[in-house]
């Protein structure tokens, strides 16, 4: 498969740090050393954090850029060459359709924020993914590729129209992905004749069809082949973009080695004890990044589970601190879904954040993917689990 710069900027951060879980196509063991090791220190101390006090003991100080993650690093710095410069987006015609639909798809082998957790042994066979996705009504505005291998793979432009976007699409043990904006003028479904607005998604090996006014409560992964290749998607709808900032998280997981995973006893019956990590990035709508989340999960001392972590923007400084609930996934000892709210330094609520993970087959964590969006939104809000 071609390399672009992403690998370039991989292969010097390798050089320069040494600890760096990678977006190529090359094999890293997630059990042969700490997924969410730090790459240079951190004030705080992410792998003893305390659950008897508030917010595990994280205090609300900066931290490194990225946390010093090798990782979530790489993915700052690939921005520029993900962000698509679509013509649509600046049809005048958007401005007279004040509904919005924000959607992130990624397909391949999904296994860490932007695949930066691997989970495989490297040789895997190339998926054509080459197709279309279009709606029936409305604008689609592509607003940013992720991870593509540009140029073999690329969108195709000029569009054949303002409702469908063609790509060309092939992955290994890696993925791809794309954030989409739907447009569309305000219709009410209660109104007599009324005809859902479907979008279409039509990839080599994949077909599916999703009413768009249901996106917004969307997160989804859907299983494609035996050869483990998936298909996520989470979307996002909304009235007005600028009543308050919102957008997507998505980031990994991984359990703390002899925690959580014991026969003898159950998740649920470790009050007290820190389960596992977290970590990922904080995006807005279009999928450029604001900032990035690290922090735990486990049982308070009354055997609650909880997690907590801190919110910092794209130079370290803190956000938010994070606090909020998590669901231990059916049959397993991972997690599953969470949904709580930041606050700022002076304790104040700020937003609601929540989303779903998913365990990785042969490792021990998985990825999650999710929505944030500030209190002054009760609409984005609302969408949030």
């Amino acid at each position: 498969m071609p390399r672009n710069p992403r690998v370039i900027l991989m292969v010097a951060l390798l050089l320069l740090g040494g600890t760096l879980i990678g977006c190529s196509d090359e094999a890293v063991d997630p059990l042969a050393a700490d997924p969410l090791a730090d790459n240079s220190p951190s004030v705080d101390n992410y792998d003893l954090m305390d659950f008897s006090l508030p917010y595990g003991g994280l205090t609300t100080s900066d931290e490194a850029e990225a946390f010093g993650d090798g990782s979530l690093q790489l993915m700052m710095l690939a921005e520029d060459e993900e962000l698509v410069d679509d013509p649509l987006a600046d049809d005048p015609a958007i401005s007279e359709r004040p509904v919005f639909t924000f959607l992130k798809l990624r397909w391949g082998m999904l296994s860490g924020p932007e695949d930066s957790l691997r989970v495989n042994d490297g040789h895997c066979e190339v998926t054509d993914w080459t197709g279309e996705l279009h709606t029936d009504r409305g604008l689609v505005v592509v607003r940013r590729m992720v991870a593509f291998e540009q140029p073999a793979d690329h969108v195709i432009f000029p569009r054949l129209d303002e409702k469908t976007v063609a790509f060309v699409s092939h992955t290994s043990c890696g993925s791809d992905g794309l954030v989409i904006q739907i447009i569309e003028r305000p219709i009410d479904p209660d109104a007599e004749g009324y005809i859902p607005n479907i979008l279409h998604i039509n990839l080599a090996g994949y077909q599916g069809e999703f009413e768009v006014g249901q996106l917004a409560a969307l997160d989804l992964l859907i299983e494609v082949d035996e050869q483990g290749n998936q298909i996520q998607l989470t979307g996002f709808k909304i009235s007005d973009l600028n009543i308050c900032p919102k957008g997507f998280l998505s980031g990994r997981f991984g359990r703390i080695p002899g925690q959580g995973d014991a026969e003898e006893m159950g998740v649920d019956e470790r009050p007290g004890e820190h389960l596992g990590n977290i970590a990922g990035t904080w995006t807005n709508l279009t999928g450029r990044i604001e900032g990035f989340l690290r922090g735990g999960y486990g049982l308070d001392q009354t055997g609650n589970r909880v997690f907590f972590g801190k919110y910092i923007d794209r130079q370290g400084r803190f956000r938010g601190m994070l606090v909020g609930t998590w669901e231990l996934a059916a049959e397993e000892r991972d997690l599953a879904a969470f949904s709580g709210h930041w606050v700022s330094a002076s304790g104040n609520a700020e937003g609601r954040l929540g989303g779903r993970a998913y365990s990785v087959e042969g490792s021990s964590g998985g990825f999650f993917a999710g929505r944030w969006a500030t209190l002054c939104d009760d609409e984005a809000v609302g969408e949030i689990r």
